[in-house]
């Protein structure tokens, strides 16, 4: 499971996540579907009608666990290649040594069950389009919210 996915079902559980994913299938099954468009005025209100009674510490912590989950894919994004680096070098200088073969084949296994956990986990995370739509609406919701609490304050 992908970190988006993760978030959004422990934010507003499984049921509500499968209503937003069935809202997007919906959408981009309609001719006139615009990808660029990110938007989704179901999804946002009906996310804006969950949070709108919320207090501004729980929003706040809402928004500090969405920032978490965003760098977290970043994170995975951009280590990625450097594992790739990692496994091909120690990949190639197992082979190089002169070691006994069972050594050799046992640690070659065990780095490329690693190196495909960590491929499994990028892709995962790289290609969750439309959970990361779910997300960006999430957080135009929290930014609407938390914009609000801030005049109300001021």
């Amino acid at each position: 499971m992908n970190v988006f996915r993760k978030l959004i079902r422990k934010e507003f559980g499984s049921t509500k996540y499968d209503q937003y994913v069935g809202s997007y299938h919906k959408k981009m099954l309609e001719d006139n579907f615009d990808y660029r468009n990110l938007k989704n005025e179901e999804i946002y209100n009906d996310i804006y009608n969950s949070l709108k009674d919320r207090d501004m510490e729980s929003l706040k912590k809402m928004f500090d666990r969405l920032t978490e989950a965003m760098l977290m894919v970043v994170k995975i994004s951009k280590t990625y290649i450097t594992i790739l680096a990692v496994f091909l070098i120690g990949t190639f200088f197992l082979v190089s040594r002169d070691l006994v073969p069972w050594i050799t084949i046992v640690s070659i296994i065990l780095m490329s069950s690693c190196f495909l956990y960590k491929t499994y986990e990028y892709v995962v995370n790289k290609f969750c389009y439309i959970d990361a739509r779910i997300i960006i609406v999430y957080k135009s919701v929290l930014d609407q919210l938390l914009k609000g609490y801030r005049k109300d304050v001021l």
